[in-house]
């Protein structure tokens, strides 16, 4: 039987805050870019991390 606390405890979609420095920076740092290719990025893909991460061809796992 599944208990309400396992389906609500599930990880929630990342979004990367395109305006908040301390987001851009681990962000940036976490995928080994720059600012200005993380922003390019997320102009390209949107600000869902699993999706930026992809574009990059990397994994947030």
């Amino acid at each position: 039987m599944t208990s309400i606390n396992s389906v609500t405890a599930r990880r929630p979609i990342q979004q990367i805050d395109l305006y908040c420095p301390q987001d851009r920076a681990y962000w940036s740092h976490r995928f080994g870019i720059s600012d200005a290719e993380l922003r390019q990025a997320i102009k390209m893909t949107g600000s869902r991390a699993s999706t930026v991460a992809a574009h990059l061809g990397l994994s947030i796992r």
